[in-house]
């Protein structure tokens, strides 16, 4: 079953143990701009065939998607997934997120290993742009002291389809044919998040087309993806 959805929320949370935002507000500026970009989008038009195996894409650098995403308060902010470098057969994944309160990047340098099986996965090293633009790393022995938190993050990047019932999703990216239907449940200390995922393997990195909360009224849409273009926002 795709843990692929809830990477998100796990990545957040786990950015405020690093990031230094106390008690961040709503930007006037950063909400125009994202109200403005979420009402200028148009439906692609475009459709994608039932999918004749359940794996993912191979991941190569420069593929990315965008996702739309909308809180339990009914608040919007855009989430983009990348692939933005390889190094020794790690993939440098970076994920920027843009909401109310600002843009925060964070860029994983990951080994996927079997990529459906979450053990063999592994983070050697993180950085983070807080939303005022500092760059924090951590690597070497705080990798080591943080990895329970980390590693959580990257084994929500574990793809694996085998089994799932099939279901057409559209979305605003496009009609997505047969596309893989699972139920997720993400854990993070106290909280838990349950919800339905739509993942198709013509969408990269991570596959998902939709996801809905069960327990919590959010909802996070493919807005748009490609295999090549995607740059790194950090050094």
């Amino acid at each position: 079953m795709s843990k692929s959805a809830p990477l998100h929320g796990t990545l957040i949370l786990v950015c405020s143990v690093f990031v230094s935002a106390c008690g961040p507000s709503i930007d006037s500026a950063a909400k125009l701009d994202i109200d403005r970009r979420v009402a200028a989008l148009v439906p692609a038009g475009q459709s994608f065939s039932t999918p004749t195996i359940a794996a993912p894409k191979p991941l190569q650098v420069g593929q990315w998607t965008l996702h739309k995403l909308v809180n339990e308060k009914g608040e919007t902010s855009l989430t983009t997934y990348k692939i933005v470098g390889e190094d020794g057969g790690a993939y440098w994944v970076e994920v920027a997120d843009e909401s109310y309160m600002g843009k925060t990047v964070t860029k994983m340098l990951v080994s996927f290993g079997e990529r459906a099986n979450p053990s063999t996965m592994e983070v050697r090293s993180i950085r983070v742009k807080d939303r005022n633009g500092k760059i924090s790393e951590i690597e070497g022995p705080m990798i080591e002291t943080t990895r329970s938190l980390w590693q959580a993050a990257a084994n929500m990047l574990a793809v694996s389809w085998q089994g799932l019932p099939r279901e057409d999703m559209n979305v605003v990216a496009g009609n997505f044919g047969g596309c893989f239907k699972a139920r997720t449940q993400a854990g993070w200390g106290p909280l838990r998040s349950a919800s339905t995922v739509w993942s198709h393997p013509i969408v990269p990195i991570i596959g998902l087309v939709k996801s809905a909360g069960l327990d919590r009224p959010t909802t996070m849409e493919l807005i748009g993806f490609g295999d090549t273009g995607a740059t790194s926002e950090i050094p």
